[in-house]
């Protein structure tokens, strides 16, 4: 028998889907270079803020619902129905999508190399390279390294109860902090990079992974949701006190001649920030989402196939409308809209409905 959704959960899959297309699109218009494929003539602090912002949290958001799903998943098929599911449900996707993705994005780099040039990358902001190796995870690292992830707990899971180690939520929570802050200060960055080889980075691979830890065990423990709900504006205003501490390196960072890695206080108020926030965000969808409404459920049930298709089109887009004389506010928009419109309907005629839903719904 299936579990009964927690449209708490599906609000904050869809929150945070829309907060990876919202960033994707606003990474054109920043003021720091970050090695993206086209810098566009409309650019602003306010992009590098929300970017930033957005990055703190939001992939931690998303392995968090992945550790909660994959704790349902185990429970009700046990090792042999997890692998399958795994299998079908994130290396068949990551298989059928890496060539085409990898492809048009390195097409993407190296036109938008001609229609624009790029500044110089800092030494301490992460580069995005395009055409360097034909095929990469690119946007997909995500799923490459949740099944990386999903094949850990295997082992984990077998080790922890040989052990009889059941951590509770505020143990879990404090040892995820703790390493979540421990590998960014060894790294010497506020947050990791987005990694882009198929060599498995180990500090990359342990810092989501303790966020999958942290959803996989508050699966257990459902009334944390509840609490995370109640506390949720408290965590919200807490998030402005962690910017103040960090907002001097991140003007920093926007200089291309800047060398100097963040200091220590900074990066501990920034991984501070991220728990904030992925609490903050879990705990505001459970609180005001309490019954499923039909748009919410689409985008929710549309996350995955939104996830793999937008980010062509969208960087399709940015090269196109890069030197067009229009507020980039109203380019924006225009970009996200279409982006969104085209994968809602995308998934709505063509998936929905059909056996791909199995695979990418």
């Amino acid at each position: 028998m299936a579990e009964a959704r927690n449209p708490g959960l599906d609000a904050a899959r869809a929150v945070a889907m829309a907060m990876v297309v919202t960033t994707h699109a606003a990474i054109s218009f920043m003021v720091t270079p970050i090695g993206w494929a086209i810098q566009d003539r409309s650019q602003t602090l306010a992009a590098d803020g929300y970017a930033w912002l957005v990055r703190t949290c939001v992939m931690p958001v998303f392995f968090w619902l992945s550790g909660y799903s994959a704790r349902a998943i185990w429970e009700h098929g046990g090792v042999r129905g997890f692998v399958r599911h795994r299998a079908v449900r994130i290396g068949l996707p990551l298989a059928l999508g890496i060539v085409p993705c990898s492809l048009a994005a390195s097409a993407l780099w190296d036109w938008g190399r001609e229609v624009g040039g790029r500044a110089e990358v800092a030494a301490n902001v992460p580069k995005l390279e395009g055409s360097g190796m034909l095929i990469t995870l690119g946007h997909l690292w995500y799923l490459y390294y949740l099944l990386a992830i999903s094949v850990a707990a295997i082992v984990v899971v077998a080790v922890a109860r040989r052990l009889r180690w059941a951590p509770g939520p505020l143990a879990i929570v404090a040892l995820a902090a703790l390493a979540a802050t421990g590998l960014c200060l060894r790294a010497g960055a506020l947050e990791l990079d987005t990694p882009l080889g198929f060599a498995i980075d180990p500090a990359v691979a342990l810092y989501y992974g303790v966020f999958f830890a942290w959803g996989w065990v508050i699966h257990a423990h459902p009334e944390e949701l509840e609490r995370y709900g109640a506390r949720a504006w408290r965590f919200a205003a807490c998030a402005p006190l962690f910017v103040a501490v960090v907002a001097d390196t991140l003007l920093a960072s926007t200089d291309p001649a800047n060398t100097a890695a963040p200091p220590a206080y900074a990066i501990v108020a920034s991984q501070a920030l991220t728990f904030t926030m992925v609490a903050a965000v879990l705990g505001l969808c459970v609180r005001y989402a309490r019954r499923t409404h039909a748009v919410i459920r689409l985008v929710c049930e549309a996350s995955y196939w939104t996830y793999v298709a937008h980010f062509p089109l969208l960087v399709l887009l940015q090269v196109v409308l890069a030197g067009v004389p229009v507020p980039g506010l109203l380019k924006f928009a225009a970009m996200v809209g279409a982006v969104a419109v085209a994968c809602l309907a995308t998934y709505e005629l063509m998936i929905r409905r059909t056996p791909l839903r199995r695979v990418l719904g």
